[in-house]
């Protein structure tokens, strides 16, 4: 029998597999059946077809109805599926909910090396969107500011796909410090900014940010790939912010 790619993907993503798919879609082309002639159908053995009605009844798109010792189903309406999708979403988003007040109790129970930082590595947009997030969380849970040098450089890569950034860090109450070097850009709330020399800015071309225990730097590679460093040590980011408040003076 040859089965629907397209169905096969759709069930696939809302957590059933190809006999599921492949049983439904057999039952969606006959009237109610056996689970004989539904492995006939489909060239499924039974033992295996009788598995996936089990789950396409639990998942709601099968009913089965018995007639003597003999149990017949019967496909429910396709748009069934949509049911399911919002169930799995309401799911995402109820485990999002617990992750939250989960995980940072497990990141904090993590052993740590004595004496030695934590250093992680990031690429791409979606890397630079992690480390802009940690940030948003670390200093909002701290209720602390951050520092950051800012380079024009490359200003346009770094928020191009957390566009929202200021909107989020302002809307958390985070405030920032920032050194530019060049051009400043625009002010935002909650922000103070100073400016190096624009002679400075030739070689430029990274961004750093000093936050709670830890200092990230953001750069661009020669293929215009954003990634990122991020070292978690009190010791270098005391240091950090102590080299910062004392440029901040200055200038």
């Amino acid at each position: 029998m040859k089965h629907d790619n397209s169905l096969l993907e759709l069930l696939a993503s809302i957590g059933l597999g190809r006999n599921e798919a492949a049983t439904y879609e057999a039952l969606l082309q006959i009237e109610t059946v056996s689970i004989r002639k539904v492995a006939a159908r489909t060239g499924i053995n039974r033992g295996t077809t009788y598995e996936a009605l089990k789950r396409l009844v639990a998942a709601g798109l099968v009913s089965v109805n018995k007639r003597g010792q003999r149990e017949y189903y019967t496909a429910e309406s396709p748009e069934k599926i949509y049911d399911l999708i919002r169930d799995k979403r309401r799911d995402l988003l109820d485990a999002s909910a617990l992750a939250k007040a989960v995980v940072p109790g497990l990141v904090a129970a993590r052993p740590r090396p004595q004496g030695r930082p934590v250093v992680r590595y990031y690429e791409d947009d979606n890397g630079v969107v992690a480390i802009l997030k940690d940030l948003l969380e670390t200093c909002a849970a701290s209720e602390t500011e951050y520092y950051c040098y800012s380079s024009s450089r490359i200003r346009q890569y770094l928020y191009r796909s957390f566009p929202h950034f200021t909107e989020r860090r302002i809307a958390a109450g985070v405030p920032v410090k920032v050194i530019s070097v060049g051009d400043p850009g625009e002010g935002a709330e909650l922000a103070e900014r100073k400016t190096l020399p624009a002679t400075t800015a030739d070689d430029a071309s990274s961004y750093m940010l000093i936050y709670g225990d830890k200092v990230a730097v953001i750069a661009i590679s020669k293929d215009l790939t954003p990634y990122g460093v991020v070292v978690e040590d009190a010791d270098a980011a005391a240091m950090q912010r102590l080299l910062f408040r004392h440029l901040w003076d200055y200038l």
